[in-house]
């Protein structure tokens, strides 16, 4: 069941904590993952998101509760996204988690959760 917290999240808040929960998946963030990220604020950012309250909250969610934040946030992403933009996000959270050119399995087990929970073969 999702909170209210997420229920509120834009399209643009919702897929920077997905792709900030990748990048922090394997311990570390890497330049070349918040370079992807940066990538995506710049190509989506609509002026609406506070980069220092989510980027505090996400580091403050203990690690044991990433996999399930990263569920809830991609099933609201998914109810108020179309495929276009589902399809955008997913070639983002790839060149995440392989922007370190080494996908970890937690990487790996986040993104087939994001091709499940999205119906992306």
């Amino acid at each position: 069941m999702q909170t209210q917290f997420i229920n509120k999240m834009s399209k643009v808040e919702a897929g920077f904590h997905m792709l900030m929960l990748l990048s922090l998946a394997d311990g570390k963030v890497q330049q070349s993952e918040s370079a992807v990220v940066i990538d995506f604020l710049n190509d989506h950012f609509d002026g609406q998101l506070d980069l220092i309250r989510e980027q505090a909250f996400l580091r403050a969610l203990p690690a044991e509760e990433h996999e399930k934040h990263f569920c809830e946030t991609a099933e609201h992403f998914y109810t108020i996204s179309n495929q276009d933009e589902r399809h955008t996000l997913t070639h983002f959270a790839m060149e995440v988690a392989m922007a370190d050119d080494d996908m970890q399995s937690i990487e790996n087990k986040l993104i087939n959760i994001l091709y499940d929970t999205w119906d992306i073969e």
